[in-house]
């Protein structure tokens, strides 16, 4: 039977806590190990009589012993311990709790006939009843199967038979049933069968309004039979036996070493003289430890000198208790079926189960008339308490972080600005996205000694009308050859556009861009070209030509400004050629440059 404390646990006010529990036997640490632990150090403390009262009279007896027990004491460390025993039982735990949450309660199904198969005539009862009846009987079938307890209840299926489970019919069907598999598979689900077989005839019959109410019964059933199977694979599929294994010899392994490791030892005292150790005095004794104690003395059998003679080794006991209550732990768990205190209480759930649907069963035909509202038809403000209660109410409302959150004058205040709005920010990013468009580079790159053909594809800013007023950009710009000297070595160098009027030496063109459904343009460039136009671009070699795609111009605006770009362009001419005069006479030709001027000619 499970063992219950949480009613002994509802305040944590009073002293000592949880110590409280250390006094209950039923299923306590104490009952699982007491015999364990007096079996163990009534072993330890008869080699330490036979350690002090007969080898100790022996020296070569005696070092031996004590040499031995620090061979013990030493390699027994290096036993994981803590970690084989911490997975291991965390393992068990975990399948313990899914094994209980894998019990068949019969209340749904129970609700659900009561709903959906009402009626206080002879036939809707008998069906409820059945229904209940063949459940159980399916959740006993499986639970003989993994519970000893339940098997000794109920051995065979005649016991069945005179507990009112089943009947002498469903019992030969039950028998017939296993001669058929040989025994070699378990028939628990037979049972669930007949119920889904019967809730299809009632619906035939019409007891059952819909074949959603059906529908829903079945499914509740199937629902059942597939925990009882998960059940059975419980007990079919254990905790691999290996590591059980393991856990156990790590375990008692590590506490036999201990027996001998954990002895309190008397070793003699010892001095170096020349090339010998001397006995200079015994162990130190408790009692007159300054006085016995040789001052720069050791022993030779490495035992730690400052470990005074205690006689009862206390940590070591509290050890053990840890332990080997922690391996108790996974033994009690590991079959939950069982006979342990801590067990599932299956008595309990198959007379509970049985109980508890029948009632429903036979109550669902019985109506209680509706009473007026006790509230008055009033909001009811708070329940009313006891006396005793009333100590209690701490719980009014609960407190959210919120709570306490104190606003000064001007964080309440409600802004006429919409400036820092998030929508203003929101507005900005999108123009900002806009202008790294239209900044976007195009890039034609020349090669050395090569003619490569490639499709350069523009920006959708290109092609979309509403970025430029329904008009598309002008190609106002020409095509240059840049080549530059290092080392004597002749270097090509590809030429970048971008829609702002920036230059750059770098071939950097997007995959999105590249894939991009717009304006293409194809380009051959030949070597030899040194400078064309765009709109005249045509190839002198091999009499291979060039396919240009032409923008069209904003022909309105181009009218508009024409006489101002005219003059522009003049004034931009005459500073070209001073600039390129400076540029000859400061030597920039001699140093293997070129002078590019202006890529756009003053055009936009």
């Amino acid at each position: 039977m499970t063992v219950t404390y949480t009613h002994k646990t509802h305040t944590a006010g009073c002293i000592g806590g949880l110590t409280r529990l250390l006094f209950i036997w039923k299923g306590s640490l104490f009952k699982q190990i007491f015999a364990e632990v007096v079996l163990y150090f009534g072993l330890y403390f008869a080699l330490s009589l036979v350690y002090r009262y007969v080898l100790f009279y022996n020296p070569e007896s005696k070092l031996v012993w004590e040499l031995f027990c620090m061979y013990c004491e030493k390699f027994s460390k290096v036993i994981p311990i803590s970690f084989l025993l911490g997975f291991y039982v965390t393992q068990v735990v975990s399948r313990w709790w899914a094994q209980f949450m894998s019990l068949p309660w019969p209340d749904t199904l129970a609700r659900y006939l009561a709903v959906y198969l009402p009626g206080t005539d002879n036939k809707s009862r008998d069906v409820r009843r059945t229904v209940c009846r063949w459940v159980n009987l399916g959740n006993v079938l499986a639970l003989r199967l993994v519970s000893y307890k339940v098997m000794l209840r109920f051995p065979s299926y005649e016991h069945l038979v005179e507990s009112g489970l089943a009947t002498n019919k469903e019992i030969l069907q039950l028998k017939q049933l296993d001669e058929i598999v040989h025994r070699r598979h378990q028939i628990s689900w037979y049972p669930f069968m007949w119920a889904q077989n019967l809730l299809r005839t009632t619906r035939k019959e019409g007891l059952i309004s819909n074949d959603w109410f059906t529908h829903v019964l079945i499914k509740e059933i199937d629902s059942m039979a597939n925990m009882n199977g998960m059940l059975i694979c419980y007990g079919w599929i254990s905790i691999p036996l290996v590591y059980t294994q393991v856990v156990t010899l790590a375990v008692y392994s590590y506490f036999i070493a201990c027996i001998f490791g954990r002895q309190y030892l008397l070793p003699d005292q010892y001095k170096v003289e020349g090339d010998r150790f001397v006995v200079v005095g015994d162990f130190p004794k408790l009692s007159n430890w300054t006085g016995t104690l040789v001052a720069g003395s050791t022993n030779i059998v490495g035992y730690d000198i400052h470990i005074a003679d205690f006689i009862i080794p206390c940590f070591t006991i509290l050890e053990y208790l840890f332990y080997i209550g922690w391996l108790k732990v996974a033994e009690t768990l590991l079959n939950p079926f069982g006979e342990d205190d801590d067990d599932f209480d299956t008595y309990y759930l198959i007379d509970r189960n049985v109980q508890v649907a029948f009632l429903m069963a036979d109550e669902a035909g019985r109506q209680i008339e509706m009473e007026p509202d006790p509230f008055n038809n009033e909001f009811p403000i708070e329940l009313k308490h006891t006396v005793v209660s009333a100590q209690y109410k701490d719980d009014i409302r609960p407190h959210m972080p919120t709570d306490d959150v104190v606003l000064a004058h001007e964080q309440v205040q409600i802004s006429d600005s919409v400036a820092n709005s998030k929508m203003n920010l929101n507005l900005g990013s999108k123009l900002n996205l806009a202008g790294s468009i239209l900044s976007t580079p195009i890039t034609i790159a020349k090669y050395h000694k090569t003619r490569l053909n490639r499709r350069h594809t523009v920006h959708p800013s290109f092609s979309e009308h509403e970025h430029y007023g329904g008009r598309l950009p002008p190609p106002a710009f020409k095509l240059r050859r840049h080549s530059k000297t290092v080392h004597g070595m002749h270097t090509p160098s590809s030429v970048t556009v971008n829609h702002v009027g920036e230059k750059k030496n770098e071939l950097r063109i997007p995959s999105r861009q590249l894939r991009t459904n717009s304006t293409t343009l194809t380009a051959s460039v030949p070597e030899s070209i040194q400078e064309e136009s765009m709109e005249e671009l045509r190839s002198r070699k091999n009499g291979d030509t060039t396919e240009l795609i032409k923008m069209k111009e904003p022909s309105e605006e181009r009218e508009q400004d024409k006489d101002k770009k005219d003059k522009k362009g003049e004034e931009r001419k005459k500073s070209l050629d001073e600039n390129k005069q400076g540029f000859e006479a400061g030597g920039g030709a001699a140093m293997g440059g070129e002078f590019d001027g202006d890529m756009f000619d003053g055009d936009w």
